[in-house]
């Protein structure tokens, strides 16, 4: 009997109360876990026994966030749609319901649901990256409409004013899509604004040089470039546009060391392997300019570089 005690004894120390049978204990399997929504439901059904809309869209709103982490999409977005249905200036709750059209590949109406978001919240930061992130996916495609891309460049520059750490970025970004659209003076604003913020965005000096360079200003496209090569002097492009800029100010001596730098980073760049082969020319060595055109030949172009180099060699060709 003593034997029996102790062994019950040490059952109760190892927390195993059940091995001797003891009055009071329970054995059998463990109990149901509360399901993941059940709470959330209850508060549901706690909100929805009194007389307040913003309370049971909030409830709702809950409930939606739980049952997209769970990638339950479609219950997800019924919890959302109840939500603003209850509260129509819920912003997180058209946002988040724009996230998970996003999940569905329903870009139009995730685009509409952050647009709303925003409307509701001008400054509500995460609504706008999730709209610029859509635009920016639908900017990348080859058939993106003008509109597609003014909306891109709108949404950087709400995006710059509501985060001024990450400005420079943005009107950069900005910018570069206006320079794309061949709105020059607005692209301008957007550069000159990014390096106001933020004077060594190189990316931004860079842009401008190429602006610059299609609006014939080619002091301040060297200026620029001069800039960026001194933030990141191993930038072969910089090197290139550069050398386009001193061939067009009719420095084809100094076109021709920038050339070579551009070509001793990318080994194969053809477009300045082109222009070292316009620049010898201008310089009056012709030996040089065909070697040029012969170690191009053996690279794939496309047909802009290959009308140029073709014509670059009747000029050759007819030099006496």
């Amino acid at each position: 009997m003593r034997y029996c005690i102790r062994i019950c004894l040490l059952s109760i120390v190892l927390l195993l109360p059940a091995a001797c049978g003891l009055p009071g204990t329970v054995s059998g399997p463990p109990p149901t876990p509360t399901p993941l929504l059940a709470p959330y439901t209850a508060a549901i059904a706690t909100a929805e026994a009194g007389s307040d809309t913003v309370a049971q869209a909030a409830a709702y709103y809950e409930r939606g966030n739980q049952q997209f982490e769970l990638g339950d999409y479609p219950a997800a977005i019924a919890d959302y749609s109840r939500a603003v249905e209850l509260d129509p200036t819920h912003a997180r709750a058209f946002n988040n319901r724009g996230l998970v059209y996003t999940m569905q590949e329903n870009s139009a109406a995730a685009l509409d649901d952050f647009t709303t978001a925003i409307r509701l919240d001008p400054a509500y930061a995460r609504a706008h990256k999730n709209r610029l992130r859509l635009l920016e996916q639908q900017g990348t495609a080859a058939t993106a409409s003008e509109q597609i891309m003014r909306e891109l460049a709108e949404g950087y520059a709400q995006l710059a004013a509501l985060e001024p750490a990450n400005r420079a970025g943005y009107l950069y970004r900005q910018g570069s899509v206006l320079y794309g659209l061949r709105d020059f003076a607005d692209a301008r604003r957007a550069f000159d604004a990014a390096l106001a913020a933020e004077p060594q965005q190189v990316d931004a000096l860079y842009e401008r040089a190429l602006l610059n360079l299609a609006e014939n200003q080619t002091e301040a496209a060297i200026a620029d470039l001069d800039a960026a090569l001194r933030l990141s002097p191993r930038a072969a492009n910089a090197y290139y546009a550069r050398g386009i800029a001193y061939s067009r100010a009719g420095n084809p001596e100094r076109a021709i060391a920038d050339f070579d730098a551009a070509l001793r980073l990318r080994a194969e760049y053809a477009e300045a392997l082109l222009g070292r082969a316009a620049a010898h020319h201008a310089g009056g060595d012709s030996a040089a300019a065909q070697a040029d055109l012969d170690r191009l030949a053996q690279l794939t172009l496309d047909e802009t570089l290959e009308t140029t180099m073709e014509a670059l060699r009747r000029a050759l060709a007819e030099e006496p």
